[in-house]
Order: C-alpha cells, then sequence, then structure tokens
C-alpha cells in the first residue's frame, strides 16, 4: 500500500512538472495578444474666408503637408488659368471621391482649382493621415452642406444658378461683408447685376487676384491687373471662387434679400452702407470711405 501511494505522489509531481514545462513552452512560443493603441488623432480647424494660400500654410503649419507646393499639387494653385501653363490642361492629381463628385463638379471648369471646396469646419484626423484623405473629409463635408442646402433652397422657379455658381458668389460673399443680414442683400445685389451683365466690381476678387493678405481694400494700381478675377475689368463671375466660404454665405447666396439697391460699400469697420443710385454710393464713399 505504501508503495502504491508512493508512486502516486511521484505520478503527480511529475504531472505537474510535466504540466508547468507545457504552460511556460506554450508561452514562450505564443506571446500574449497585445493591442496596438488607438491610431493617435489631432483637431484641425479651418476658417471660413480661408483661400487655398491660407489652407496650404496650414497644413504645412501642423505637418499634414510637407509644402504649399504639395498642396497645390493636389488641389491646384489659386487664381491660376491652367489653359495659360505649359502642358498642363487642367488641376493635377485629385482623384474626387464617386460619393461627392457628381453633385459638385458637374459645372467646375477643368482649368482652374478646387478652390471653395474645402469646406470650413473644425475636424478630427487622423495624425498620420495622407494630404489626400485629409482633402477628400474636407471636400465631403462641403458636399454634405450642399445636399442639406442646395436644393432645398434652389426650388424656387426664379432660382437659375447652379452649385458652382452658388459657391463662387457665396466665396465672394464671405469676403465682402461680414453678418448674414448683410451678405443676403448683397447677394440680391450680386445676383442682379449679373443678370443685366454689370460688372461685380468687388474688390475681394481683385485681392485674390493679385495675392494680397488682410483686408480686401484694393488700390487702382490694384485694379487695373490682368486676370480674369479681377471683377472690375471682367463682367460675371470669376473663374472660381475667391475663398472657402462658411455656411452663412451659401445660404445667403441660396436665398437672397430682395431689395431695391445696387450699390454697396463696407467701412474698415465692417459697416455697410448701401445705395440706390451712383450718385448716392459716390456720397457715401466720400462720407465713409
Amino acid at each position: 500500500m505504501l508503495k502504491f501511494f508512493q508512486k502516486l505522489i511521484i505520478t503527480i509531481i511529475a504531472s505537474c512538472f510535466l504540466i508547468t514545462g507545457a504552460y511556460f513552452y506554450y508561452r514562450h512560443n505564443h506571446p500574449k495578444y497585445v493591442p496596438l493603441p488607438p491610431r493617435p488623432e489631432i483637431t484641425i480647424t479651418i476658417i471660413p474666408g480661408w483661400d487655398l494660400r491660407d489652407v496650404a500654410k496650414y497644413l504645412v503649419k501642423i505637418g499634414l503637408a510637407s509644402s504649399t507646393e504639395q498642396v497645390y499639387q493636389l488641389v491646384g494653385e489659386p487664381a491660376t488659368d491652367y489653359r495659360l501653363k505649359k502642358n498642363v490642361v487642367s488641376t493635377p492629381d485629385l482623384q474626387p471621391d464617386p460619393d461627392w463628385q457628381d453633385l459638385m463638379l458637374k459645372n467646375k471648369p477643368g482649368y482652374v482649382s478646387y478652390e471653395g471646396y474645402l469646406a470650413p469646419e473644425t475636424y478630427r484626423v487622423y495624425q498620420d493621415a495622407s494630404l489626400s484623405e485629409v482633402v477628400d473629409k474636407l471636400m465631403k463635408q462641403r458636399a454634405k452642406e450642399f445636399l442639406d442646402n442646395y436644393y432645398a433652397s434652389s426650388n424656387s422657379e426664379t432660382f437659375k444658378h447652379n452649385i458652382y455658381e452658388v459657391l463662387t458668389m457665396a466665396s465672394i460673399l464671405e469676403r465682402e461683408v461680414r453678418n448674414l443680414e448683410d451678405k443676403k442683400l448683397v447677394a440680391d445685389i450680386f445676383w442682379r447685376r449679373l443678370k443685366k451683365n454689370w460688372a461685380l466690381q468687388a474688390d475681394s476678387t481683385v485681392h485674390y487676384a493679385v495675392a494680397k493678405e488682410g483686408n480686401v481694400f484694393t488700390s487702382s494700381k490694384d485694379r487695373q491687373v490682368d486676370s480674369l478675377w479681377n471683377t472690375y475689368k471682367y463682367p460675371g463671375l470669376p473663374p472660381s471662387p475667391i475663398c472657402n466660404p462658411g455656411l452663412d454665405s451659401i445660404k445667403a447666396a441660396l436665398t437672397p434679400t430682395k431689395n431695391d439697391y445696387w450699390y454697396f460699400l463696407t467701412d474698415k469697420q465692417g459697416v455697410v452702407y448701401y445705395a440706390k443710385t451712383l450718385e448716392e454710393q459716390n456720397l457715401n464713399k466720400y462720407k465713409y470711405l
């Protein structure tokens, strides 16, 4: 009986060693699964009224682009007519997402940049995201804004403007006046001036053409620049938007406030003065500028 218990104890001890060895062998060859750390994100903010120059400098500053040239290679250069560039017939490289391409690009000329298409907003993006991924996110937000607003606002029989025209008009409103009420009044002025084939004479378009920074006031020399974005020289809308407008400016372009004014000006404090005649406009210039 004693021998039986001795053998039993020896067998149990041997089994324990065997199990322990097997466990350590398994752990050595099958290390514990450690989940990957979450992909780090950063917050970025695109400000309403920024043009591609501003956006490019910002993306370089926060490390999402290596240079402004890299941004321009993707979305095109500001205030550039690619028909005039040798060996380049359209804006470079960007492959639009089919989810928004048909909606947003139907009337966009192929020879200008994607100015206006980067929706101002605060976003969360991956820190190691590619530049094209970031741009796509901004463009999808712009498409969503139009899906939410364009078709509801443009059902009126009197509204004859396509998305690209609305986006271009909104960009001018963004840079010309500050609040929604003024934007809606100025939108009506500009749409009526376009209908009569009058020059818009918007300083903001000249400001964009000559690549000025700061406020949109321009000099007489600036207004002589031979650029299709100079709405003093060329009637109609410029070939592209002049900035990336905020949602209020888009809504103003879509739903202008009817009025009898034909002219307006903005003083350096942002106050807008309206006039029905050129004589009234000249008087406002004398009084407020």
